[in-house]
């Protein structure tokens, strides 16, 4: 029983950084008028102004996951977090979805 609850903590403080939920940003290449909650990647998003910004059970951004969100927000300027963002060429990827 020792050994299986050993092996049950070590298992989890390894998974436990993939566990992590990391809040990411897409700013909205044109502003919004109010603020507003829209769904997309499996979150809520809130945005306002410029700013849209979910949660997300993740923690690195990806053009993949950019596109799901730009289908429902819009065009953006910039994605990620604040450790890790699309580049220019990225967020150009992610936008020509919208077309």
């Amino acid at each position: 029983m020792l050994r299986f609850a050993s092996v049950a903590l070590i298992s989890l403080a390894v998974a436990a950084p993939a566990l992590a939920s990391t809040t990411f940003t897409a700013t909205l290449a044109t502003p919004i008028d109010a603020p507003n909650r829209v769904t997309a990647y499996d979150a809520v998003w809130l945005c306002e102004d410029s700013t849209c910004e979910a949660v997300l059970n993740r923690s690195s951004a990806t053009v993949r996951v950019c596109k799901k969100v730009v289908e429902e927000i819009g065009a953006i300027s910039a994605f990620g977090t604040a450790e890790d963002a699309l580049d220019e060429d990225e967020v150009a990827e992610c936008n020509a979805s919208l077309n």
